[in-house]
């Protein structure tokens, strides 16, 4: 089973090749590559020989072995005799002086020489030198020795010399060492270092690379591999080709790898053994250290890749000196690696290393030494911090003690949830709860569970968290006051997926098993996830909003008092959703208090869940999104889905008013899948919200109602999300010169937050609605007021539409300067929305025409040059026709040269020529010409001095009276 094709060395043989070609030309020179075993050092010596064969160079070829490291010369007497026995090697006159000191090398010499030798080193080594530069004379020659770690001394010292010298022969020396330290290592480094030779040090493939590997090797595309075929290679081999090889030829011979008609498959329950060859090559090099450390080495392999010093130590019974003599020897033999960060843990180099050493253990004695190392490793510290937990459990589970396994698994699972890493902690209770036998040990079977169900919940998968409660809950086993803590832990879980009937169901059961004996803590927790309902939950109510804050207050009372960290930090949550009505400062006095809570009791997850929640506010209040883009990494780095998943969807509706809409769509779109698979039904809805938005502030009517089919089909149109909803579809109608349309939406904005709380303030209430209401003169100075008093109004995207409400005011009263320097406000404000900052100037240009103030034309015009760019046609023929009202000549929208009339354009008059002058007919000065068209002051003059050549018009003047002459269409 071996590739026909080189995989992942392309820049390797590259090299080669050229060096070969150097050599043949007279640039000799030296090349050592450098690898662990297995890496495929042969094959590349073995492709570098076969080009320098098919080139028609002489080949050479010796290797050392450590058997015949004693033996002096060794690789190149094997070298120098595979050309002597070609009769490759030249009657020449040149090496006569030398054939004594080569005679050393090449016995046949030896009998016909007439005088004795020159015994010094460096005779030698010149003579090999000689006789392989006529050897290479006129066609190169290339000479390879492989496993120069092994070799002798005399030997290294030739070839310390013939790097030096051959980088004017025609001769190339190609040279192979393993990585541990050598006399050769030491050689080839600095050889590189000094550029007299050049360094290949082969990396161990990627999984890509390893795919092409098995793919070439089965004779099939990487695409037609089968299902955990390469998850199985990549793990087991650490990208080494050689073991790659050899463990798809032993899942062949075992039929774990079977070739059918449809192609290669894996088979289900036939055990993948370590291929022995593999085994064979590590156990060798184990043994050649004695049998007290093969005997070690096996014992370390046993507990692991990775150990602990002092567990093995004691499994052995080895004295301090000794335990650092085996590392030192299994370092050497390229079988261990030790850590640098961690000197009280030892790891071997490769996965397979262990896994070759543990196979040549006998099953008792394997249980023997597994519960040796268990005992060792829970003697280690009482704890087992760290890694030292699931260790434990697993030499438990390979001593047969299923039971300890799990508790041991469990413990490492509540640790992870503690410490925020919810995916492992995800795993790691999975495991404990096959393990935990529900007979022996119920109690802490339900606790598994309960542990479960958070680490579910935080992994984002609540659909399952739901059916293992379910599972839960139907055991006999449980008191009522346990079932009333697991309904309100299944509870919570529906609120984080957004099933609010399934919520409200679990709450009123918990609280028909609560009693009046219930402690404070069981009815803080069930108090603070009805709070969320109360918020969160979109049926209608006026005092939804005062009894969940009720809730919520006395709950995190409780909590601070008991303490119950987690339960406080639900409530602090839900307390700064609230507190948003009031002030965004307040909100952010409770998540501070969030994450002062999780962070002093070690809550990770609900630390992140604050952090987000203050990155998201701080998003709002300035349109910068560093904040949670650094919250949404740190959700990632913890495992915590559900979270990351909030702080994405926060991204992405920022992109949509950034005007990013490819990333913003393509982003709800992964949201979307992920949501809807693990069923959480809130954070889908606002994933449709991403989407309707995107298309809504493009003005795409159809796209957005086709979301929107979709957004109501989840019922999307009774959850908190509604509004938001209700404000991006006046933005649309907005966007297609439908005022009516878009005022209607906003009528329907206030009337859903007239009887629901609400947590999300950007529906436009506080910002385009209110500009709407003072553009139709519906509306002034009061409720301008009651409006800027909101703490809402100050957020960054409505600030720009309640300044330019403020700004229409004014001019209507006939105050001119400040409306423009309020409208500069608004402008400030809008400078991170381009859509949202050209609608406003669009909005407020035609009251600023009516009411004489401002500079309407120069709006006009920037709003319809974005609009027309962004293919918005009902507002940039909107903004046209105002200017043609203001008495502005506008020009027809065409593309390119069409744009310019017939009568200019047969006189070489450019597109951009034409606007320069439309704009001088407006008896602009060229600096006012430069920020129109975003050209610099100086372009303008030379499209001037252009125009005036080509119209044979004497001045500026000249060109503006000019304009009034054409007839535009």
């Amino acid at each position: 089973m071996s590739s026909p094709i080189v995989i992942g060395r392309e820049a390797e043989l590259s090299l080669l090749d050229s060096a070969l070609s150097g050599a043949r030309a007279g640039r000799g020179g030296a090349v050592f590559m450098v690898a662990d075993a297995g890496l495929g050092k042969s094959r590349l010596v073995q492709e570098c020989l076969t080009m320098a064969a098919d080139g028609g160079m002489a080949v050479l070829r010796g290797r050392a072995t450590q058997a015949g490291a004693t033996v002096p010369y060794r690789p190149l007497t094997e070298a120098l005799f595979s050309i002597v026995r070609s009769g490759a090697v030249p009657d020449d006159p040149e090496l006569a002086p030398y054939r004594p000191a080569l005679g050393r090398l090449i016995p046949e010499w030896r009998d016909t020489l007439p005088y004795e030798s020159d015994d010094s080193p460096v005779v030698l080594a010149e003579s090999v030198l000689r006789l392989l530069n006529v050897v290479g004379r006129g066609r190169g020659a290339l000479i390879c020795l492989s496993d120069l770690q092994d070799c002798d001394a005399e030997t290294m010292s030739i070839v310390e010399y013939l790097v030096d010298n051959l980088a004017d022969l025609p001769v190339l020396l190609l040279a192979t060492v393993r990585s541990t330290p050598s006399p050769a290592l030491s050689l080839a480094r600095s050889s590189a270092r000094h550029r007299v030779a050049r360094l290949l040090e082969l990396a161990a493939l990627t999984d890509d690379q390893v795919a092409e590997l098995a793919a070439a090797c089965l004779g099939v595309e990487p695409a037609e591999l089968p299902s955990g075929l390469l998850g199985w290679l990549t793990q087991s081999a650490d990208g080494n080709p050689f073991i790659v090889e050899e463990l798809l030829r032993g899942g062949i011979d075992s039929g774990a790898l079977a070739r059918t008609r449809e192609g290669w498959r894996m088979v289900e329950g036939v055990p993948r053994d370590m291929p022995s060859t593999v085994a064979s090559s590590v156990n060798d090099r184990a043994r050649r250290l004695g049998t007290e450390w093969h005997t070690a080495l096996q014992a370390a392999a046993i507990i692991g890749r990775r150990f602990p010093l002092d567990a093995l130590r004691q499994v052995c019974g080895l004295a301090e000196d000794e335990l650092h003599a085996l590392v030192r020897a299994g370092t050497k033999a390229q079988l261990l690696a030790p850590s640098s960060s961690a000197p009280d843990w030892c790891a071997f180099r490769h996965s397979w290393t262990a896994e070759a050493l543990a196979s040549a253990v006998l099953p008792a004695q394997r249980r023997a030494l597994a519960a040796a190392a268990a005992n060792a490793v829970e003697s280690l510290d009482p704890d087992l911090p760290g890694e030292l937990c699931q260790l434990a459990a697993r030499l438990r589970l390979a001593t047969g003690d299923r039971a300890a396994a799990g508790l041991l698994y469990a413990r490492a699972g509540r640790r992870a949830l503690g410490e925020g890493a919810a995916a492992s902690a995800e795993r790691l209770l999975d495991q404990a709860l096959e393990l935990v036998p529900a007979d022996s040990h119920p109690d802490r079977r339900a606790e598994v569970l309960e542990s479960l169900l958070y680490a579910l919940t935080e992994a984002g998968d609540v659909e399952r968290a739901l059916r293992r409660g379910a599972d839960l809950y139907g055991s006999v086993l449980l008191s009522p006051q346990q079932r009333a803590e697991l309904l309100t832990r299944l509870a919570w879980v529906c609120v984080v997926g957004g099933h609010w009937e399934k919520a409200a169901e679990q709450v009123a059961l918990a609280r028909r098993l609560l009693t009046d004996s219930a402690v404070p803590g069981q009815l803080a927790a069930l108090d603070v996830v009805e709070a969320h309902l109360l918020t969160l939950a979109g049926s209608q109510g006026d005092d939804r909003a005062t009894r969940a804050e009720e809730l919520a207050l006395r709950a995190v009372r409780t909590a601070e008092q008991v303490p119950l960290p987690a339960t406080a930090c639900q409530g602090r949550q839900v307390l700064a959703l609230l507190a948003r009505r009031h002030s965004f400062d307040e909100a952010d006095v409770h998540l501070r208090h969030m994450f002062g809570t999780a962070d002093a009791h070690g809550l990770p997850i609900w630390r992140l869940r604050a952090q987000i929640r203050l990155a998201t506010n701080e998003l709002m209040r300035t349109g910068e999104a560093e904040q949670i883009q650094l919250a949404r990494q740190a959700a990632l780095t913890l495992g915590a889905v559900t979270a990351a998943a909030q702080a994405d969807a926060t991204i992405a509706m920022q992109q949509v008013l950034y005007c990013e809409f490819d990333q913003a769509e393509a982003l709800a779109d992964r949201l979307l899948e992920s949501t809807v698979r693990m069923h959480q039904d809130g954070e889908s809805q606002f994933c449709l919200v991403i989407k309707i938005a995107a298309q809504a502030h493009q003005g795409r009517r159809e796209g957005m109602r086709a979301t929107l089919a979709e957004f109501r089909r989840r019922g999307g149109e009774q959850s908190f999300h509604a509004p938001v909803v209700f404000g991006h579809r006046a933005i649309c109608a907005l966007l297609g010169e439908d005022r009516p349309g878009a005022e209607a939406e906003m009528a329907r904005v206030r009337e859903w937050e007239r009887t629901h709380p609400t947590i999300y303030y950007q529906s436009g209430r506080y910002g385009l609605g209110v500009l709407l209401e003072v553009l139709a003169d519906r509306a002034g100075e009061e409720l301008l007021a009651e409006t800027s008093a909101a703490h809402a109004a100050q957020l960054r995207w409505n600030l720009q539409f309640v300044l330019a409400a403020e700004a229409v005011l004014l001019g209507r009263t006939g105050q001119a300067a400040a409306a423009a320097a309020k409208l500069a406000e608004a402008r400030t404000a809008a400078a991170p929305f381009p859509m949202a900052r050209h609608l406003v100037l669009r909005l407020v240009a035609e009251a600023a025409l009516a009411d004489g103030w401002g500079a309407p034309v120069d709006w006009l015009r920037a709003a319809e040059e974005y609009f027309h760019g962004s293919d918005v046609a009902a507002l940039a023929g909107a903004c046209r026709a105002l200017l043609r009202k203001a008495g502005v000549r506008v020009m027809q929208r065409r593309t390119g040269n069409e744009a310019v009339p017939p009568q200019l354009a047969g006189k070489g008059v450019t597109a951009r020529e034409f606007e320069v002058l439309m704009l001088l007919g407006e008896r602009r000065a060229n600096p006012e010409i430069a920020k129109l068209l975003f050209i610099s002051p100086r372009t303008v003059e030379k499209h001037v001095a252009s125009l005036m050549v080509k119209l044979d018009s004497a001045d500026r003047r000249a060109l503006s009276v000019l304009v009034t002459g054409l007839e535009l269409s």
